[in-house]
């Protein structure tokens, strides 16, 4: 048995001291993912790179599918390698180690199967698919969330683990229903008995679906969700009673959020997949954790080859500058793989400690609150959608160095019952139909001052109904068909105007689906629809029609303003990278800002503006190099300049530690040089006492 007492932070408040979880400060995590020949392990060489690379939490293998302690528990495997170990327990000899050091050591669990021997026994836990058969994969047996092993015996495993080694927190990996294996394969729902009754009971008797293609699928995507959410309330309640030193890494609802950032063969590369991820969490829960864990590996199953440096690199300072965790993972012991990534993310990691009093306080602080649409209430077709309108509003604000914080659309009505929602501008990216509630919170932000813009389907409803106030009433027409569309625009084009002659510059293809409204007559309407011309022989391409319907429209409500675009912008930025599409978007929200800085640099730098104990700090991420799917080197970029609206007492390069020279211009007006800019750097901006205020 090791020890278990562990160190607590104190916060002062009128005399009293009371404990703060360990967890609630910047720390920095490395996970060696084990086989079971690493039993072996040198645990004290192990944990020499560890502090080397700049960590101080590991995470390290414990049980599951493979125990690596020896577990009294029947329906836990023991590592048969622990034999070969002089102290038959590598967890033990892990968690002594590190406590010598002030390491924290955390606990990697996987439920999500058994071995053959324990799965024999209970084929009441097996997730069945659905042609009735148990889901195995090389020999183990997956597990259901609603069987008993999930619902009972796994608490069993915590509880033995506290006992023992009183280690600081559990991963459990693999925490879902499992409808894809290892190797990409479907294998399908659930339709294991639990599944059936459950899922019967909750929905008024409908059959479980099979696929994706099942017409009641979605409405199992909100059941699986609920329940995977219901089971980490539960763990983390139970790890509490039991230790309450003691951090799950989980859901939302877990005392950490866990965020997994790899590369994938035949996935399409979403560049900005972690930051965005990142953002709508601490959106949600400022004060909460997020662990963002980088895979040394490319793909799943290619463990022994190494994610190029420079990809790796960016996911970890994407979360850092969104104020997560930044965690490394790796297979077996450092040293066994030859990750050529180690060094770069060291030096990440190694950054974030060096740094600690930029990101002990660290909070997101965008112009833009941009609205990721929720899964649960779109169906697929309409979620890929408003996911491509989502990604093309998002590399328009990154091109042009807007601030901006990405917030889940079913979180709006919590992040504006919390005094949250203080952004400039909302923008709703093609999110469908509200709920009650998000209109309600829509509308008390609208009144107090701030700016909502809506494309696509954004808050209409089935009928057709606009539903919150703005310069528009309701639908008339919608037109999806591609051919119709193909050779349309939105321009700022006259009536009276000859379409055939017009600049082609001031002309917006329209792509995706369009939207024709009654509009209010106070509306403010800019630019016009002009319908399509015959697509044949250009002998025959004219005729246009430029018609009453604007570009977009804006109307006051309350103190604030209502802004709609009637197509889907983002997917044709998406789908042509037009700089026409992009300014259409980016016109709407000239002038709307609440921070106090503006960025100009290159359009391939991304910029996070965020606050740190009453200071600026503004991370500036070179992409230059991203490819295909992934990343190169990063071509140095000069010249990036910070407009600043007050005058600071200091601006220093973090990176370089060099303080930054602040220049007027001819109206008085601040801002500050940096000369050059390599693969990252943060740049911190002091204020006067009157100016933080």
């Amino acid at each position: 048995m090791t020890e278990t007492a562990r160190p607590l932070t104190t916060n002062v408040d009128e005399g009293r001291r009371e404990p703060e979880p360990w967890w609630q400060s910047p720390f920095r995590m490395f996970q060696t993912n084990l086989r079971e020949p690493d039993a072996l392990m040198d645990v004290d060489a192990t944990l020499d790179q560890i502090e080397e690379h700049g960590a101080d939490v590991w995470l390290v293998n414990a049980g599951g599918i493979i125990s690596f302690y020896p577990s009294q528990l029947p329906f836990q495997s023991v590592n048969p390698y622990l034999r070969q170990r002089p102290s038959g327990d590598l967890l033990a000899d892990a968690v002594a180690a590190a406590r010598r050091r002030g390491i924290r050591v955390m606990a990697r669990i996987d439920f999500s199967k058994v071995t053959a021997a324990v799965a024999k026994q209970h084929p009441e836990w097996w997730y069945i698919d659905p042609s009735g058969e148990p889901q195995v994969y090389q020999g183990l047996t997956s597990m259901c969330p609603l069987g008993a092993y999930y619902q009972q015996r796994a608490f069993d495993v915590i509880d033995e683990v506290i006992a023992r080694y009183g280690v600081d927190g559990f991963f459990f990996n693999w925490f879902s229903f499992n409808e894809v294996d290892y190797s990409g394969r479907y294998r399908g729902v659930c339709h294991c008995r639990s599944c059936h009754s459950r899922f019967a009971a909750e929905t008024d008797g409908l059959e479980l679906p099979d696929s994706p293609q099942h017409p009641h699928y979605d409405r199992w995507l909100g059941f699986a969700s609920t329940a995977l959410n219901e089971l980490s309330a539960a763990f983390r309640a139970h790890v509490a009673a039991a230790d309450p030193g003691a951090a799950l890494i989980l859901g939302q609802s877990a005392d950490i959020v866990f965020h997994e950032a790899n590369n994938a063969i035949g996935r399409e590369l979403w560049p900005f997949r972690t930051a965005a991820s990142v953002s709508a969490h601490k959106s949600l829960s400022p004060e909460k954790p997020v662990l963002v864990n980088a895979v040394s590996f490319i793909d799943m199953p290619y463990r022994l080859a190494g994610e190029q440096a420079e990809h790796f690199g960016v996911y970890l300072v994407q979360a850092i500058a969104r104020g997560a965790v930044p965690s490394t993972y790796i297979m077996g012991a450092p040293g066994d793989i030859d990750y050529p990534n180690l060094p770069v993310a060291g030096e990440v990691t190694r950054f974030h400690r060096d740094n600690n009093d930029v990101y002990e306080h660290l909070e997101q602080h965008g112009d833009v609150a941009l609205v990721y649409p929720d899964r649960l209430r779109l169906t697929g077709s309409a979620h890929q959608s408003a996911t491509e309108e989502f990604r093309g509003l998002y590399l328009a604000l990154q091109e042009k160095q807007r601030s901006f914080d990405v917030i889940a659309a079913e979180d709006i009505p919590a992040i504006e019952a919390a005094g949250s929602l203080t952004h400039a501008a909302v923008l709703l990216p093609d999110i469908g139909a509200l709920s009650d509630a998000q209109v309600e919170a829509l509308e008390r932000y609208l009144h107090s001052g701030g700016t909502v813009l809506s494309t696509g389907s954004s808050a209409i409803a089935d009928s057709g109904a606009v539903q919150i106030s703005g310069p528009a009433t309701t639908v008339t027409e919608t037109i999806d068909d591609r051919e119709r569309l193909r050779n349309s625009y939105v321009g700022d084009v006259h009536a009276d105007e000859d379409v055939s002659t017009a600049q082609s510059a001031r002309m917006v293809p329209v792509t995706g689906v369009l939207r024709l409204f009654n509009w209010q007559g106070a509306a403010a309407r800019h630019g016009h629809y002009v319908t399509a011309a015959p697509l044949g022989p250009p002998e025959k391409t004219y005729g246009h029609r430029v018609t009453a319907h604007p570009g977009w429209a804006e109307l006051p409500v309350g103190d604030g303003t209502s802004i709609r675009i009637p197509f889907t912008p983002g997917r044709t930025y998406r789908e042509t990278s037009l700089q026409v599409v992009r300014d259409h978007v980016l016109r709407t929200l000239e002038g709307r800002r609440r921070t106090g800085v503006v960025v100009q640099t290159a359009e391939q730098v991304e910029v996070i503006t965020s606050r740190s104990a009453g200071r600026t700090v503004v991370h500036l991420i070179n992409m230059s190099g991203l490819r295909r799917q992934g990343y190169g080197p990063a071509l140095p970029i000069f010249g990036t300049r910070l407009h600043l609206d007050d005058v600071p007492t200091a601006v220093v390069s973090r990176r370089t530690g060099e303080r930054l020279a602040v220049e007027f211009d001819g109206t008085g007006r601040a801002s500050a040089l940096l000369p050059e800019l390599r693969e990252f750097d943060v740049v911190v901006i002091e204020h006067t006492k009157e100016n933080r205020e």
